[in-house]
């Protein structure tokens, strides 16, 4: 055992291949020893990250060679204060591994290991190290792949502990053992009532989802899809060769298989030139997250602040590529999305690959032209009016968070025109149909109404266009509420004379909190827990 002086773990190499990180140490019997930095050899807590993660993102190799092929080992002394250490120091028998993890998803810190470090820091040369000395090549343990993807699952409780690291109130092979109905299936009639009452939610997944970032770097597992997502193909390369797992990304998908292998858990997948280059399948969907999963293409439009014209056009080249996909559970098409963020370049180019008319309906009745009449936010939605706030339940949104209680209003430039210059477009390539209802009896033109301020420009081409036909929809088709869009437009503007734009949108939350609730004490039977507050609803 070493002593508290002497220098803990050395290195020998050539004094060019020294970086400053390292210290050389002149000794007569071995030339340019190179003694591992302090910074290196000491004890962390949980919520920083350990010697071997730093090391891992270190460009320096030969720090993290010198960690991995010596080890660390506790001086004498410090083995003395076993008894005395912080509880909240943990065993650092891995913390100078190629194992080490830190795995409490919602700190600072989150969830990782040196192989995920070192690929966040583009060091190809660390990952060699660290695969060659036996790291996981999948960046994560399986169990950390499952315990994320729970999060994600159709029809289970809410959620409590998770802010306080608890750990989730069971494991996801439990949940799915007490589902009767299957993960990836067609919406439900309580999912449809879920956007009832007075919530709100975008018009391709649910009200209130998770997060799919909800543990810090979850939506970054496993290590393929960091990789891809750094643009690091090389690295890609060599986790492949590693045996990481790509099984679910390689053929087409239809469900989560039994066993979940670590790339079938993954909220996410691997995109744009990894796609192409490593082969795998271009149409794959992350099922772990079924509500919100999309295709690789559908992502360049959903997941990029901007349209990614370059990733869908390499994407398009795929021999096996399919535009018709829709999501599993809420059945949209691609080119709802391209819809909604009117945007009329990006439309004309989706429509250049698949036809306006194969878009259809979502699951939810929403058509192209419900779509370009939605309001972008809940925020543009009059939510002062009872009848519009019982009518109106979804939105353009494609922000991948839950946009509650919004407290300002705002079009944004040319959002008006951006939405006319997008119905006309509609309009003049055959996409008419604004009788068409949705679930909750709406067409695109109840939309057009809930809004906080109606787009006058638009109602009047609209009118013009189509004359009685258009007319007798405004005046006349009635939603489950028993409204048509002209009583709705009315409301909004009654209630902008009586309290202006700038009040504050109040959301009732009692229909939804009684609902889960509900549901949690359902599981609370089915798991046999006698503490109900360990289910209780956000």
């Amino acid at each position: 055992m070493a002593s508290r002086s002497a220098s803990s773990v050395t290195l020998s190499f050539h004094t060019d291949e020294y970086e400053n990180d390292a210290q050389i140490i002149p000794d007569n019997d071995e030339p340019n020893i190179v003694c591992l930095p302090e910074e290196y050899r000491r004890a962390v807590t949980e919520d920083s990250l350990p010697p071997s993660m730093r090391a891992a993102s270190n460009p320096d190799p030969n720090i993290l060679k010198t960690l991995l092929s010596h080890g660390y080992f506790l001086s004498e002394q410090q083995r003395c204060d076993e008894e005395t250490r912080d509880p909240k120091i943990l065993d650092f028998s891995s913390e100078f591994s190629h194992g080490a993890i830190r795995s409490k998803g919602r700190s600072i810190v989150g969830i990782t290991t040196p192989l995920m470090e070192a690929i966040n820091a583009h060091l190809p040369a660390n990952v060699k190290i660290l695969l060659e000395a036996g790291a996981n090549p999948n960046g994560v343990p399986h169990c950390i792949m499952e315990d994320y993807a729970a999060l994600f699952l159709r029809f289970r409780p809410s959620i409590k502990g998770l802010f306080d690291g608890s750990p989730d109130v069971a494991r996801r092979s439990v949940f799915l053992e007490n589902m009767n109905v299957p993960q990836i299936s067609n919406l439900t009639c309580e999912e449809v009532e879920d956007r009832e009452g007075c919530s709100m939610a975008p018009f391709w997944c649910e009200e209130g989802f998770t997060q799919a970032c909800f543990w810090t770097h979850g939506e970054t597992m496993p290590s393929l899809v960091l990789a891809a997502k750094s643009g690091e193909t090389e690295i890609v390369d060599m986790l492949l060769h590693a045996g990481a797992d790509a099984t679910f990304w390689k053929r087409p998908q239809f469900y989560v298989p039994e066993p979940a292998s670590e790339s079938s858990l993954s909220v996410s997948s691997p995109l744009h030139a990894a796609i192409e280059a490593e082969g795998f399948e271009p149409n794959t969907m992350p099922l772990a997250n079924p509500t919100r999963c999309v295709t690789p293409l559908m992502a360049t439009i959903v997941h990029c602040s901007s349209f990614n014209k370059e990733a869908f056009d390499i994407l398009c080249r795929a021999p096996s590529i399919n535009f018709e996909l829709r999501t599993p559970v809420y059945g949209v098409h691609i080119l709802h999305f391209a819809v909604a963020r009117l945007d009329l370049e990006l439309l004309k180019h989706v429509a250049g690959k698949t036809p306006l008319e194969n878009a259809g309906e979502t699951a939810l009745g929403h058509t192209l032209l419900h779509v370009a009449c939605m309001c972008a936010n809940v925020a543009q939605i009059q939510r002062h009016s009872d009848i519009i706030r019982k009518s109106i339940h979804e939105t353009r949104d494609l922000r991948p968070f839950d946009d509650i209680n919004p407290e300002c209003f705002s079009h944004g430039c040319g959002y008006f025109s951006a939405q006319t210059e997008m119905v006309k477009y509609l309009w003049n390539n055959g996409v008419r149909d604004f009788s068409k209802l949705d679930v909750h009896g709406n067409t695109a033109l109840h939309y057009l109404a809930g809004c906080r301020g109606l787009n006058e420009e638009l109602f009047a081409w609209l009118l013009s266009e189509g004359g009685s036909e258009t007319l007798c929809v405004w005046q006349e088709a009635q939603n489950i509420h028993g409204a048509t869009p002209k009583i709705l437009e009315m409301a909004s503007k009654g209630v902008r004379l009586v309290n202006g734009d700038a009040a504050k949108i109040d959301f009732d939350r009692h229909w939804s909190k009684a609902r889960a609730h509900r549901k949690a004490e359902t599981w609370r039977e089915v798991l046999e827990m006698p503490d109900p507050e360990m289910l209780a609803p956000r």
